[in-house]
């Protein structure tokens, strides 16, 4: 499904720029889908023995998280 959206994607953006508004905002709306489909947002990843202790925290930009 993936390559069905870039092509899209790449033919919607290349209208638009030419002046075809309309198709500019169905890019802009291909690429946003495309954007929140991928899963590549791994941040840590490690194997879980029996007995191992993990804590995950989570702060807002700014706050000191102790």
């Amino acid at each position: 499904m993936d390559p069905v959206f870039r092509y899209f994607e790449r033919k919607a953006f290349g209208l638009g720029l030419r002046g075809r508004s309309t198709w500019l905002v169905l890019g802009v709306a291909v690429w946003m889908i495309n954007r929140a489909r991928r899963t590549d947002r791994l941040i840590y990843r490690t194997k879980i023995q029996p007995g191992d202790r993990f804590t995950i925290t989570s702060s807002t930009p700014g706050s000191s998280a102790r």
